[in-house]
């Protein structure tokens, strides 16, 4: 017996992914339920669907739960208080540092002359006194440090160190797009980025005023600050608000002592107060431009610790999950996920969300390279493929139930000679077709004779195959589609078996015709792909006189073979074309003019067949009438076993003996 080992999928597992016929599968069903393509498609857009095969499609909705989960993971894991810390961390160091440095300057300075000893202890003494007065706070203590006259180098080179990654870290949070070109921060680049800042403010507030005749120029300029694909002034002031909006998330995110000491920490952090003038007036610009782009406070509840860095950076990627948040909305609510962008979905909320989204906008791809649906204007319709598809589909589910086990008086009992020939065998009689069984017959002969040779094989050894005699049937199927047809699935019922009945025939038949029509107080003949609209569903009364007229005059073209009018209903014949109204008496006229037809039917040679979707007593009585003066047969059936009385009916009834 095979051994299986189980583990915990983690993501390397290949999971076979769902194909076109997965998708036409459940169209086909769906399909066979309300007939809209239109809903159908919606439904796998934003729900997704659990096929037959056990493959799985996602939906809209998956994503966005799977988003939702991202962003609550975030939440969870990380915690804002310990933004400062590492900054604090490589303060101390430089406070370590520069201590070190004095006693080590103390330790050379002893062999030299006392005087200067002395000078140097004094100067040792006023930096120990400023560095043990130092303010607790990171902003603080990062503003005295800037002021402080470092002894030793190392120490100015770690504190120089922090102070230029901090700067360049809230620039590139300022300006998304810098990190390729700021590279150090020289004074010649810092230089040059406050002359852009600067040239921003103007081209802003020249915008605001409805001139941007300068910002071509600007680009020209100034183009390789920022990300490719910007060309209005719009697009570059709308890129700049989001950016910036990722500090004022940081700062809302924080508690008010933490946001105090960052904020003390950021003013003053470019030593030209011009320069730090220019971004105060960039972001007040922005401010009046896009009031709704500031950031949103996050309630961040976990324990990992962030740097300063990965703190803006995940800012950043929450205001990204809650872009993508929308924009997944308004994709569930113009059923249309084509401008979903699933690389940033895999970049913010993982591969697994990434293969979704690729999965979620090509499943209507799939089904059109496949020839399953079609563009017509702005929507989609079925092909002929699909309506085969349909059909078979509807085939299969209903053999199916036959196959477990419907009434047995639908076996084939009765034989005859003819064009099938069927897997059973009989002894050969005078004038039986000599379809010979050659193994049966010689076992015939064995058991006879017995052993030996050489074997004598008489006629009475004979084994000959049974064949069927099969009548050319031309059928025409009756559909009600009365207000009362339109409840407990009964039109939909009637709609799928008439779809079945199509592909056995195609399938099985093909000497066969069968045409189909809907009526209710007129008669409307429909094409296969009809049965898959609802557009031309008119509900208003049950011609039974008319609908028996019309098929008759369709069965009249046909000349010989078997003809036959299925009529699947569950009322009574009272409104018609002719004006009958609803009523006691208009009811026993509408019932006579039906019996009237039924005669016409017999005298043509065609059987009329009824299958009842109601017992009420007195459409009982009539419907029994109709099969008696016709000879034909009445069904009462529920509408979900409809279809496995009428296949097996139509399949039976085909055979006559010869």
């Amino acid at each position: 017996m095979p051994l299986y080992r189980y583990s915990r999928w983690d993501g390397t597992q290949a999971v076979e992914p769902f194909t076109a016929g997965d998708l036409m599968d459940y169209v086909a069903d769906r399909m066979l339920e309300d007939g809209d393509l239109r809903s159908i498609l919606r439904e796998l857009l934003q729900r997704g669907a659990q096929f037959d095969t056990n493959r799985r499609m996602p939906g809209l909705r998956d994503l966005l739960e799977q988003l939702r989960r991202r962003r609550q993971q975030q939440l969870q894991r990380y915690n804002l208080g310990s933004v400062m810390d590492d900054i604090k961390e490589r303060l101390d160091k430089v406070v370590e540092t520069e201590k070190a440095g004095i006693e080590r300057r103390l330790q050379d300075a002893a062999s030299q002359d006392n005087e200067l000893r002395q000078m140097l202890e004094n100067i040792a003494s006023k930096h120990r006194q400023q560095l043990d007065q130092l303010p607790d706070g990171v902003g603080a203590r990062m503003q005295a440090l800037r002021d402080y006259d470092f002894l030793d180098q190392d120490a100015r080179r770690q504190f120089d160190e922090l102070l230029n990654e901090l700067r360049q870290q809230i620039l590139e949070s300022y300006f998304q797009g810098l990190k390729q070109s700021l590279g150090a921060m020289t004074p010649e680049m810092m230089s040059q980025l406050q002359q852009m800042v600067r040239d921003l403010n103007e081209l802003l507030e020249q915008h605001r005023r409805g001139d941007d005749s300068g910002f071509q120029q600007f680009m020209d300029k100034w183009s390789q600050y920022f990300p490719p694909g910007i060309e209005k002034p719009d697009q570059l002031a709308r890129h700049l608000a989001q950016s910036m909006a990722q500090m004022q998330s940081l700062l809302d995110s924080m508690t008010p002592e933490m946001r105090q000491e960052l904020e003390q920490m950021l003013e003053g952090m470019f030593q030209d107060a011009g320069f730090q003038r220019d971004l105060a007036r960039l972001m007040a610009n922005l401010d009046r431009l896009f009031p709704d782009e500031r950031g949103e406070g996050q309630p961040f509840e976990g324990d990992d610790p962030l740097t300063l860095q990965e703190a803006m950076r995940l800012m950043g990627d929450m205001k990204g999950l809650d872009e993508l948040e929308q924009e997944l909305v308004e994709a569930m609510r113009t059923n249309d996920a084509s401008q979903l962008d699933s690389g940033e979905i895999g970049r913010l909320v993982g591969e697994e969300a990434r293969k979704m989204a690729e999965e979620i906008q090509e499943f209507t791809r799939m089904l059109e390279e496949a020839g399953f649906i079609q563009r017509k204007g702005k929507d989609w319709t079925l092909t002929p493929r699909a309506l085969r598809k349909i059909g078979e589909r509807a085939l299969d589910d209903i053999f199916g139930r036959i196959d477990r086990g419907l009434a047995g008086e639908h076996t084939l009992t009765r034989y005859g000679w003819g064009v099938e020939r069927l897997d059973e065998t009989k002894r050969y009689a005078f004038g039986d077709a000599f379809a010979l069984d050659a193994q049966t017959s010689v076992m015939n002969a064995l058991r006879r004779e017995g052993k030996g040779v050489p074997l004598r094989i008489t006629p009475d050894d004979f084994e000959v195959y049974r064949t069927s005699s099969i009548n050319q049937c031309t059928t025409v199927i009756m559909l009600d589609m009365s207000y009362s047809m339109l409840y407990r699935g009964r039109f939909q019922a009637g709609r799928k078996v008439a779809l079945a009945l199509d592909s056995l025939i195609r399938s099985k038949f093909p000497r066969d015709e069968l045409h189909v029509a809907a009526f209710s107080y007129f008669v409307l003949p429909l094409e296969a792909h009809q049965l898959m609209e609802t557009y031309w569903i008119d509900p208003r009364g049950t011609d039974f006189p008319e609908a028996l007229r019309q098929g008759r005059n369709m069965l009249a073209k046909r000349k010989g073979g078997t003809k036959q009018i299925i009529l699947i209903t569950d009322g009574e014949p009272h409104a018609n074309s002719a004006g009958w109204n609803v009523g006691p008496w208009s009811m026993r006229e509408a019932m006579e003019e039906t019996l009237r037809e039924v005669q016409r039917c017999s005298r043509d040679g065609i059987t009329v067949n009824t299958f009842m979707l109601d017992t009420e007593p007195v459409m009982t009585r009539f419907i029994r009438t109709m099969a008696k003066i016709n000879q034909g047969r009445v069904f009462f059936a529920d509408p979900s076993r409809l279809g496995e009385y009428l296949i097996v009916d139509y399949v039976k009834n085909r055979r006559r003996a010869a």
